[in-house]
Protein backbone atom coordinates (compact mmCIF):
# COMPACT_ATOMS: atom_id res chain seq x y z
CA UNK A 1 0.00 0.00 0.00
CA UNK A 2 1.31 3.47 -1.19
CA UNK A 3 1.12 6.50 0.96
CA UNK A 4 0.21 9.70 -1.17
CA UNK A 5 1.89 13.19 -0.12
CA UNK A 6 -1.87 14.38 -0.83
CA UNK A 7 -3.00 11.75 2.44
CA UNK A 8 0.09 12.89 4.57
CA UNK A 9 -0.79 16.46 4.01
CA UNK A 10 -4.64 15.62 4.62
CA UNK A 11 -3.89 13.77 7.98
CA UNK A 12 -1.23 16.49 9.19
CA UNK A 13 -3.43 19.50 8.44
CA UNK A 14 -6.23 17.06 10.38
CA UNK A 15 -3.91 16.89 13.49
CA UNK A 16 -3.35 20.33 13.60
CA UNK A 17 -6.96 21.41 13.18
CA UNK A 18 -7.99 19.03 15.98
CA UNK A 19 -5.10 20.85 18.25
CA UNK A 20 -6.23 24.28 17.17
CA UNK A 21 -9.72 23.32 18.90
CA UNK A 22 -8.65 22.08 21.97
CA UNK A 23 -5.81 24.82 22.42
CA UNK A 24 -8.39 27.53 21.65
CA UNK A 25 -11.11 26.18 23.74
CA UNK A 26 -8.76 25.65 26.89
CA UNK A 27 -7.87 29.06 26.65
CA UNK A 28 -10.90 30.77 25.67
CA UNK A 29 -12.13 28.63 29.07
CA UNK A 30 -9.51 30.36 31.24
CA UNK A 31 -9.99 33.58 29.76
CA UNK A 32 -13.73 32.99 30.53
CA UNK A 33 -13.00 32.21 33.99
CA UNK A 34 -10.41 35.01 34.75
CA UNK A 35 -12.95 37.48 33.29
CA UNK A 36 -16.16 35.79 35.37
CA UNK A 37 -13.84 35.65 38.29
CA UNK A 38 -12.71 39.15 38.15
CA UNK A 39 -16.60 40.59 37.79
CA UNK A 40 -17.45 38.51 41.13
CA UNK A 41 -14.70 40.75 42.96
CA UNK A 42 -17.13 43.57 43.02
CA UNK A 43 -20.25 42.22 43.25
CA UNK A 44 -19.23 39.82 46.07
CA UNK A 45 -17.92 42.80 48.22
CA UNK A 46 -21.19 44.72 47.75
CA UNK A 47 -22.97 41.32 48.74
CA UNK A 48 -21.13 40.88 51.78
CA UNK A 49 -21.12 44.04 52.84
CA UNK A 50 -25.06 44.55 52.63
CA UNK A 51 -25.42 40.99 53.79
CA UNK A 52 -23.18 41.35 57.17
CA UNK A 53 -25.03 45.04 57.89
CA UNK A 54 -28.47 42.84 57.40
CA UNK A 55 -27.22 39.78 59.43
CA UNK A 56 -25.74 41.81 63.04
CA UNK A 57 -27.76 44.81 63.10
CA UNK A 58 -31.52 44.71 64.88
CA UNK A 59 -33.20 46.13 67.42
CA UNK A 60 -34.91 44.40 70.60
CA UNK A 61 -38.51 45.10 69.31
CA UNK A 62 -38.13 43.90 66.21
CA UNK A 63 -35.63 41.08 65.95
CA UNK A 64 -37.93 38.46 65.67
CA UNK A 65 -38.94 39.56 62.64
CA UNK A 66 -35.93 41.12 61.16
CA UNK A 67 -33.37 38.23 61.53
CA UNK A 68 -35.11 35.36 60.30
CA UNK A 69 -35.66 37.82 57.08
CA UNK A 70 -32.05 37.86 56.22
CA UNK A 71 -31.56 33.98 56.34
CA UNK A 72 -32.99 33.89 53.08
CA UNK A 73 -29.05 35.48 52.33
CA UNK A 74 -27.48 32.10 53.67
CA UNK A 75 -26.72 28.56 51.86
CA UNK A 76 -28.62 25.98 53.73
CA UNK A 77 -26.10 25.08 56.12
CA UNK A 78 -25.57 28.19 57.65
CA UNK A 79 -29.07 28.98 57.75
CA UNK A 80 -29.44 25.88 59.52
CA UNK A 81 -26.77 27.65 62.45
CA UNK A 82 -27.60 31.03 61.93
CA UNK A 83 -31.50 30.61 62.41
CA UNK A 84 -30.56 28.08 66.04
CA UNK A 85 -28.26 31.07 67.11
CA UNK A 86 -30.96 33.61 66.35
CA UNK A 87 -33.79 31.83 68.32
CA UNK A 88 -31.90 30.52 71.32
CA UNK A 89 -29.64 33.35 71.84
CA UNK A 90 -29.63 36.76 70.25
CA UNK A 91 -33.13 37.49 69.99
CA UNK A 92 -34.22 36.44 73.87
CA UNK A 93 -30.90 38.48 74.92
CA UNK A 94 -32.10 41.66 72.65
CA UNK A 95 -35.68 41.02 74.25
CA UNK A 96 -34.37 40.66 78.11
CA UNK A 97 -32.14 43.25 77.88
CA UNK A 98 -33.81 45.68 75.20
CA UNK A 99 -30.77 45.67 73.37
CA UNK A 100 -30.45 47.46 69.86
CA UNK A 101 -27.28 47.00 67.42
CA UNK A 102 -25.95 48.47 64.35
CA UNK A 103 -23.81 47.71 62.28
CA UNK A 104 -22.02 49.60 59.53
CA UNK A 105 -19.70 48.27 57.14
CA UNK A 106 -16.32 50.21 57.27
CA UNK A 107 -14.27 48.06 54.64
CA UNK A 108 -14.35 45.05 52.32
CA UNK A 109 -11.80 43.78 50.59
CA UNK A 110 -11.77 40.29 48.28
CA UNK A 111 -9.04 38.00 49.00
CA UNK A 112 -9.81 35.30 46.21
CA UNK A 113 -12.74 34.63 43.66
CA UNK A 114 -13.76 31.83 41.62
CA UNK A 115 -16.46 31.53 39.28
CA UNK A 116 -18.71 30.59 42.12
CA UNK A 117 -16.87 31.14 45.11
CA UNK A 118 -15.55 33.88 47.07
CA UNK A 119 -13.75 35.28 50.12
CA UNK A 120 -14.32 38.61 51.27
CA UNK A 121 -12.82 40.19 54.32
CA UNK A 122 -15.13 42.73 55.72
CA UNK A 123 -14.44 45.55 58.84
CA UNK A 124 -17.29 46.52 60.35
CA UNK A 125 -18.33 48.72 63.80
CA UNK A 126 -21.62 47.53 65.86
CA UNK A 127 -22.68 50.20 67.66
CA UNK A 128 -24.58 48.41 71.04
CA UNK A 129 -27.05 49.84 73.33
CA UNK A 130 -29.28 48.44 76.07
CA UNK A 131 -31.58 49.11 79.19
CA UNK A 132 -28.54 48.71 81.03
CA UNK A 133 -26.55 50.98 79.11
CA UNK A 134 -28.06 53.08 77.30
CA UNK A 135 -25.07 54.90 76.04
CA UNK A 136 -23.21 53.55 72.93
CA UNK A 137 -20.62 50.91 72.98
CA UNK A 138 -18.84 50.89 69.82
CA UNK A 139 -16.59 47.70 68.87
CA UNK A 140 -15.06 46.35 65.73
CA UNK A 141 -14.80 43.58 64.13
CA UNK A 142 -12.83 41.89 61.25
CA UNK A 143 -14.79 38.82 59.28
CA UNK A 144 -13.91 36.67 57.04
CA UNK A 145 -17.01 35.75 54.90
CA UNK A 146 -17.26 32.98 52.51
CA UNK A 147 -19.50 33.60 49.74
CA UNK A 148 -21.22 30.91 47.36
CA UNK A 149 -22.87 31.43 44.01
CA UNK A 150 -25.77 29.31 43.41
CA UNK A 151 -28.39 30.26 40.47
CA UNK A 152 -26.78 33.37 39.80
CA UNK A 153 -26.28 34.91 43.05
CA UNK A 154 -24.20 34.93 46.04
CA UNK A 155 -25.02 33.35 49.46
CA UNK A 156 -23.70 33.38 52.30
CA UNK A 157 -21.98 29.98 53.39
CA UNK A 158 -19.77 30.80 56.28
CA UNK A 159 -18.73 34.28 58.47
CA UNK A 160 -15.86 33.78 60.81
CA UNK A 161 -13.95 36.58 63.45
CA UNK A 162 -10.57 36.94 62.30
Amino acid sequence: MKISARSIVIAVAGVLLVAAVVVGSIVGDRFWSEREAEQNRSSAATFASDTVESLFSYNFDSAEKDLPAVADRLTSDYKDSYLKVIHEQAIPAAKEKKLSVQTTVQATGVIATTRDRATVLVIADQRFSSADTPQDTLMSDRLQVELTKQSGHWLVSDVKPI
